[in-house]
């Protein structure tokens, strides 16, 4: 299976049921990456975030498109 397949199965908000958006712990686990490096992403401009009051949240929908970019800019 290709890697831009593995994300999309991952990542894809229909295939998992997962909620429009997503708290930065649980970008974290789904990502298996520590909540340190979680915070920097969705501090990032180009990162599919939006910050509620003090809380970020991740915009799910975007986030498999996202990391898709960032697969072919390597």
């Amino acid at each position: 299976m290709a890697d831009a397949d593995v994300i999309e199965n991952n990542l894809n908000p229909a295939a998992d049921a997962l909620p429009s958006m997503i708290t930065v712990d649980q970008l974290a686990q789904r990502l298996d990456i520590g909540r340190d490096l979680a915070y920097t992403l969705v501090r990032r401009k180009d990162f599919p975030s939006i910050k509620i009051g003090r809380e970020y949240r991740v915009l799910t929908e975007q986030l498999g498109p996202w990391l898709l970019k960032q697969q072919k800019n390597k």
